[in-house]
């Protein structure tokens, strides 16, 4: 889970004991800085090295005039104290390439300090590289397992923005719609809640888009061939037995 700063010097601690911090600016009175926290809050799982700080901006007024904050939700990627990037905005895709980004700057910083200590300035060896390649490869690798886990969680699942009874695109809610009419019984993960599953599931698929429909683990398409397969009664065919 995240962390909250609930006094100033509370804030300026947590940077002081914490190399490489993300803080998260908010409001209670915006709905999408709110949602955003539950992404947010997520992040520490999958990225363990480094700390994520959430500033309510108008409870801690002196912070937020330091990092010139007019608008939530506002995220800086901080590096010993220092920000290395921001941006602003209730972008779910955006806030993980941005921690992806940072995750690689700074395991470029953290081989750039070993070097100096080393009294070496060149690029990283040969060496290190392999052993990135190959943590990322890992990475990837669990990433997969997870959500092959969650594809077969039921025997029909659909990975949707939102949730069925509230779904938050325009695609999502007439594809509930298909599948209720046509008396599927279906699972669904909001693609929303979790920046790793939204974009890995992609490439896992190598599908670009959502919603995603799965039947006994497989993928059965977006909302264009459920449509298709509705309007020409095979959707129906597609049911799995009980």
């Amino acid at each position: 889970m995240s962390i909250s700063a609930n006094s100033v010097e509370e804030f300026n601690q947590i940077l002081k004991d914490n190399k490489y911090v993300i803080i998260g600016f908010w409001a209670d009175w915006s709905k999408p800085s709110v949602q955003m926290n539950q992404i947010f809050d997520q992040l520490p799982k999958q990225y363990t090295q480094i700390k994520f700080l959430k500033v309510e901006a108008e409870k801690l007024h002196e912070v937020s005039l330091k990092y010139n904050i007019k608008s939530v939700p506002s995220y800086f990627f901080v590096s010993n104290g220092k920000p290395l990037h921001s941006f602003v905005g209730a972008n779910p895709s955006e806030l993980n390439l941005q921690t992806i980004n940072f995750v690689s700057k700074i395991a470029q910083l953290d081989e750039d300090s070993q070097n100096n200590n080393n009294n070496n300035n060149g690029p990283i060896d040969e060496e290190t590289m392999k052993k990135l390649k190959l943590q990322e490869e890992e990475n990837k690798k669990k990433l997969f397992q997870r959500l092959e886990s969650l594809i077969n969680q039921q025997k029909v699942m659909l990975f949707m923005k939102g949730s069925p009874d509230a779904p938050q695109c325009g695609f999502s809610r007439k594809t509930v719609e298909i599948l209720q009419k046509n008396t599927f019984v279906f699972g669904s993960f909001d693609i929303l809640s979790d920046p790793s599953v939204r974009n890995g599931l992609k490439e896992f698929s190598n599908w670009p888009t959502y919603p995603q429909l799965y039947i006994n683990g497989k993928l059965v398409g977006g909302f264009d061939i459920i449509k298709e397969m509705d309007a020409e009664g095979e959707l129906e065919s597609l049911k799995p037995t009980a």
